[in-house]
């Protein structure tokens, strides 16, 4: 009986023990943490090109700075680091330049990163059948004139010395060796090797889905609409803390409530109405500025007989009242700009040592009756006894850039000139530029920190869109690159700025200050001069 009753309490006891355990709720399993995205906008939408040495927009170049890396680049102190390359050394004849590239670097597809990569960049900038405007780039190289006249198949100047070691030599001491050569973004050798160059920028399966070895992968192209790229988890430099990065078009009507109602993480900022900043800045939003090397600029049409007369071109200079679009239009953030250098460059020459060409509607009539075929009679400019009409074509999505327009066609209106005015897509407007058709471009450009600018101005460039061709230009321009000190180089360079002050190509409009707004939530960034895609891996989310 009593064994009986043992049993029966053992019983109990671990009939309790087991319904102990059955009521026990089983763990929680921990959610998966909500992806980490970033949405970043811009004034149009990429257009698919997505090769570095071939594009010719910011908004193309907004997508490969997150793709593709160079061996250098500047810092936001304006300083040189490396990128790909550890480190370098200059020879002392300063010819020479050999590039130490970081080991275990891989492109997005796993392959590994080589010297060869690095030597494959160059000669593509530098085939006969390349199309883009980056060539005199590399031009310098010891033995690429050969290569690019078709009379060499290999370039002497480019030495692989080991898998991650090379050694790029010039024919003469080339003052912007750093910045043309180092900075080039490269390309993956064993995707674009077999890729015919002369037809590479329509070639939609490789120029719109890049492979770079950058903090941020390919990942999807919806054209007149955005882009979008996922983290690197490979990459060399730390896998980044944002998932996916959205670059989309934004109008900027509409930009800034889309910010402040959580739609968009960063913004350049065009319209500088402090109504409109405060709008913003009441939510929280973080407004940085920093002077820059862009201009706006109206692009005038030298292949044209009507101005091919500088008088003519200094003449649109004088008419359009410059200061009144940087006060009004621009509350005063950016300068009037004169010529191709901004107050930024140490190749600027200053506003005392050239024309400011300041608004006065009749020393502009003055200069347009000086040219050929122009008069100005009953307050109607006439060309060859018909009267002027103009037409200025120019892209939607800058606001200041649209209202520039408006005043333009008011202040030549003034003298007797009627202006129609074009607004475009951006793609339709590239197509225009590219095709020579048109009278007058609205657009802007940025360019380097160093005041090289043979890349601009070489016939043919698709950034000469005025199609100025002139030997003087091409003659400056390669003796500032024979000298490696600013103290050399500044004179020739400015000296080519006060010409090109005088012949006004371009009539350069200002020079805006870069404003970039940043959400709440978006860390880790880090915005100056040269932009903000710097140490990307770092960017996070709050």
């Amino acid at each position: 009986m009593k064994n009986k009753l043992k049993l029966i309490a053992l019983f109990l006891t671990m009939s309790i023990l087991l319904a102990a355990c059955g009521s026990t709720p089983a763990p929680t399993p921990t959610p998966p943490a909500e992806p980490k995205v970033l949405t970043l906008a811009q004034f149009n939408p990429p257009t698919g090109l997505f090769v570095p040495d071939l594009l010719l927009t910011d908004y193309d170049g907004n997508i490969t700075s997150m793709i593709f890396e160079p061996m250098l680049n500047y810092n936001p102190d304006m300083e040189f680091y490396g990128i790909l390359a550890e480190s370098w050394t200059v020879a002392e004849d300063n010819l020479s330049v050999t590039f130490h590239l970081r080991p275990d670097v891989t492109w997005h597809d796993g392959e590994p990163f080589t010297a060869e990569d690095v030597k494959f960049t160059l000669m593509f900038v530098g085939h006969p059948a390349y199309t883009g405007p980056r060539y005199s780039n590399v031009a310098n190289i010891l033995g690429m004139t050969d290569y690019h006249e078709g009379n060499a198949t290999d370039v002497t100047g480019l030495e692989i010395i080991d898998p991650l070691t090379i050694k790029i030599t010039t024919d003469v001491v080339y003052g912007s060796f750093l910045y043309s050569i180092g900075t080039r973004p490269i390309m993956a050798k064993h995707i674009w090797q077999d890729v015919d160059v002369a037809t590479a920028e329509t070639n939609t399966a490789v120029a719109s889905n890049p492979v770079g070895t950058g903090p941020f992968k390919f990942k999807e192209f919806v054209p007149d609409s955005h882009a979008e790229l996922a983290k690197n988890e490979e990459y060399w430099g730390g896998v980044p803390k944002i998932d996916t990065v959205i670059l989309k078009a934004a109008a900027m009507d509409t930009a800034s409530t889309q910010m402040v109602n959580g739609g968009i993480d960063s913004l350049i900022i065009s319209d500088f109405n402090p109504t409109s900043l405060k709008l913003l800045t009441d939510a929280n939003i973080t407004i940085e500025f920093t002077d820059t090397v862009t201009a706006q600029f109206m692009s005038v049409n030298t292949r044209l007989e009507k101005f091919s007369d500088k008088a003519v071109r200094q003449g649109l200079a004088t008419a359009i009242n410059r200061q009144q679009i940087v006060d009004e239009l621009l509350y005063g953030k950016a300068n009037v700009l004169s010529n191709p250098y901004t107050p930024a460059s140490w190749a600027d020459p200053g506003p005392d040592a050239i024309d400011n060409y300041e608004y006065d509607k009749e020393r502009a009539i003055e200069l347009f009756t000086s040219a050929e075929g122009y008069t100005y009679e009953n307050g109607t400019m006439k060309y060859n006894g018909e009267p002027v009409k103009y037409t200025i074509k120019y892209p939607s999505g800058n606001k200041a850039r649209e209202q520039s327009a408006v005043v333009i066609q008011q202040n030549l209106k003034d003298i007797g000139i009627e202006v129609e005015l074009l607004i475009m897509e951006f793609a339709a407007l590239i197509s225009a530029m590219n095709a020579a058709d048109f009278e007058f471009l609205l657009i802007g450009m940025g360019t380097s920190f160093d005041p090289d600018q043979n890349y601009i101005w070489e016939v043919g460039s698709g950034f000469n869109a005025c199609g100025w061709d002139d030997e003087y230009t091409f003659a400056m321009l390669d003796e500032g690159l024979k000298y490696v000190s600013v103290e050399d180089r500044k004179p020739i360079y400015q000296e080519w700025a006060i010409y090109m002050n005088e012949h006004m190509p371009n009539v350069w409009l200002y020079n805006p200050q870069n404003a970039r707004a940043f959400a709440p939530r978006f860390i880790g960034w880090e915005f100056g001069p040269s932009g903000f895609y710097y140490q990307m891996q770092n960017w996070d989310i709050k």
